[in-house]
């Protein structure tokens, strides 16, 4: 998902009168990463999470659907409400895939998508959309998609790298996986291997 949202940006960017929206644009989506790695850091590094949750960090992929879809689908259909609707709709489907393939728990998913959808709020309100967007820029904006096909099946180890940072910033010798949740509070030790997605 990164790839799209760098795109985006470099497309905002690239116009004196979307300018500003491009920087806004990367504040947020660095905002929305940067709060995904943070909760999963903070329970591979401490096993820091919600009280009765069976949850190990922000979905990634609802976050960031959340905040990309709905834009894009603004940028695409030049209007707020029917780009907004069609881009949700994209989202709410790579948050139930997470599902379907267990990669991630409802709550998981469900707190990953509000803090994406959030952030795109705020993105949308902050730049005013919507805004008169050319017609080339709507092929632009399309085109995000192809990404998504020449990526296919390819994935980020991010998982392993978050591991590896919350291993150096804890100073513990394993991280915390999602079989620690199932494990008594006052008997529960970090065991090795990477975290669950």
């Amino acid at each position: 998902m990164f790839p799209h949202a760098l795109l985006i940006a470099a497309w905002l960017l690239m116009r004196p009168v979307t300018r500003r929206s491009g920087w806004i644009w990367l504040v947020v989506v660095l905002t929305d990463a940067g709060a995904v790695a943070a909760s999963k850091v903070l329970y591979m590094g401490w096993g820091l999470h919600p009280p009765g949750l069976d949850f190990i960090g922000l979905s990634g992929h609802s976050a960031l659907s959340f905040l990309i879809w709905p834009v894009v689908g603004t940028l695409a259909a030049g209007c707020a409400r029917p780009g907004l609707r069609a881009g949700a709709l994209l989202a709410l489907a790579v948050a139930v895939s997470r599902l379907v393939l267990h990669a991630h728990t409802p709550s998981e998913a469900v707190l990953g998508g509000l803090w994406g959808a959030l952030l795109a709020a705020i993105f949308l309100w902050l730049t005013r959309w919507p805004v008169a967007v050319p017609a080339a820029g709507r092929w632009i904006a399309l085109s995000l998609l192809l990404p998504r096909v020449a990526a296919y099946g390819q994935t980020f180890p991010s998982n392993p790298l978050l591991g590896w940072v919350a291993l150096r910033l804890s100073g513990h010798t394993a991280i915390y996986t999602r079989r620690e949740l199932e494990v008594p509070a006052r008997t529960r030790k970090p065991e090795p291997g990477n975290a669950g997605p």
